[in-house]
């Protein structure tokens, strides 16, 4: 089954809240991963969910683009 398919595309992603494991996926790293680049930009988030402002901070801030 394809990211796309499970996730829905990161736009998607923004009208509910997720958890760092499924913004991952959508973007295409592992958890770990992720993680490290939270951390390589400073970025700061809570423990569960995370709220659709703040993932749009992370997209913004990680210079993540969704491809057409």
């Amino acid at each position: 089954m394809l990211k796309q398919e499970l996730y829905g595309s990161p736009r998607k992603l923004q009208t509910k809240a997720r958890y760092k494991k499924e913004l991952a996926y959508a973007m295409g790293y592992s958890l770990r991963t992720f993680q490290r680049r939270l951390k390589e930009a400073n970025i700061n988030t809570p423990r569960g969910l995370i709220c659709p402002e703040k993932q749009q901070e992370i997209f913004e801030k990680l210079g993540w683009h969704q491809v057409a």
